[in-house]
């Protein structure tokens, strides 16, 4: 009978480190990006919306999302996801840089600079005749 009872123990202790532990951290981790979350941060909603949230109110629980100009207002448990933080720094990916190109190089930029298709066209058509 004690060895049933030991067995009993030892299937509920690992029941708990392997299924409700870890939905513990991973719940405790969730609600501390809700509760951390700052105007200006980009986010992903439960929903799929991608936006901006402008403000955050903290006493009714609520944000307000920016999507493209448009302000919708939603409970903060909709967040699914924290994109970009609000004072992430920018990396060289984000950066969209335009360099400004003279007249020449725009030109030589048309056209194209590996003529190899061109002049192997060329010698098939002279090896046909």
């Amino acid at each position: 009978m004690n060895a049933n009872i030991l067995i009993l123990v030892v299937f509920i202790a690992a029941m708990y480190f392997i299924m409700i532990r870890p939905q513990q951290k991973a719940q405790k981790k969730r609600q501390a990006m809700i509760n951390d979350v700052q105007p200006g941060a980009e986010v992903i909603t439960i929903g799929g919306l991608h936006g901006t949230i402008a403000a955050v109110n903290k006493e009714a629980r609520t944000f307000d999302l920016d999507a493209e100009g448009v302000i919708l207002v939603f409970e903060l448990s909709a967040i699914r996801q924290v994109v970009k933080e609000a004072n992430a720094p920018v990396t060289t990916e984000e950066l969209t840089e335009t360099p400004e190109t003279s007249e020449s190089e725009a030109s030589s930029e048309k056209q194209p600079e590996n003529t190899d298709v061109d002049a192997s066209n060329d010698e098939s058509k002279s090896e046909e005749k």
